[in-house]
């Protein structure tokens, strides 16, 4: 690259073991994955993934007004969430509604989606208890953590 000085072997060697070490984003996409896979297995019986179910908790709240907001909330692209979205709602599981907010479209769970939910939450209760077993007493500070990298990051 020009203008760039070249680094040396052993300086380049260093800071691919900083990265391997210490990137925080590779540390939580790592945890991501493992995470996703160990509460997808356990909803599975359920017939979700951990997205959907993610997904069908935040309808179920009902304070989101908004497609947009609802993926600020659960920090996923516009995009994604559509996605998820629409497969939701081809299961019938989540319908649109009128928001309240002037042509905005909300959602809100169906009956079929509450069942689902219902069914589930015990299947993530399961999952979630085998994370925080793993993790023990230092849960309450890696929840911590993680509630400070969403709001700060």
């Amino acid at each position: 690259m020009p203008g760039t000085a070249p680094v040396s072997t052993s300086a380049t060697d260093l800071l691919e073991a900083e990265v391997r070490e210490n990137c925080a984003a590779l540390r939580a996409r790592m945890a991501a994955r493992k995470l996703t896979r160990h509460y997808d297995k356990a909803l599975r019986p359920a017939g979700l993934k951990i997205t959907q179910f993610t997904l069908l908790i935040a309808v179920a709240e009902g304070k989101v007004k908004s497609l947009t907001a609802l993926a600020d909330l659960l920090a996923l692209e516009r995009s994604s969430l559509v996605r998820n979205v629409k497969l939701l709602e081809d299961e019938g599981l989540i319908e649109s509604a009128p928001s309240g907010e002037g042509r905005s479209l909300g959602l809100r769970l169906t009956k079929a989606g509450r069942r689902k939910l219902t069914q589930a939450l015990p299947l993530w209760r399961e999952a979630q208890g085998g994370v925080e077993a793993a993790l023990g007493a230092s849960w309450p500070g890696v929840k911590k953590s993680l509630h400070q990298l969403i709001a700060k990051v």
